[in-house]
């Protein structure tokens, strides 16, 4: 009877080592096929942020670069700008705040009386 146990107790350890076995075969070709998949979107991502690729994109999205540089005074702008500079006198970006400010408060106010 102890030798019917002992042999079963055998097969049934073999059994599971053939399993795990298996298993561990699988999971490595898995951990090669999610490798393989790491360096193939690597180097998509690098790809996509070169720069001629980003300018293919522009231009398929119909942008262009401009025949000149133009600059737009936006003094209404309501842009939040960093701290008032330490330079005495009037800044046109700074009158330009205080606007936004006073239209935002419904109190108009005045860079003279920040000084």
């Amino acid at each position: 009877m102890s030798l019917i146990a002992a042999a079963l107790l055998l097969v049934a350890q073999s059994a599971a080592a053939t399993q795990a076995s298996y298993q561990i075969t699988t999971l490595k070709q898995e951990q090669a096929r999610l490798h393989a998949e790491h360096d193939q979107l690597l180097s998509q991502l690098a790809g996509d942020r070169a720069a001629n690729r980003v300018a293919t994109a522009a231009s398929q999205l119909g942008l262009s670069h401009p025949s000149r540089w133009q600059y737009v005074h936006a003094t209404g702008s309501p842009i939040a700008l960093g701290p008032r500079p330490a330079i005495q006198g009037h800044s046109g970006v700074w009158d330009g705040v205080l606007a936004v400010l006073g239209a935002v408060t419904g109190r108009p106010l005045n860079s003279q009386a920040a000084h």
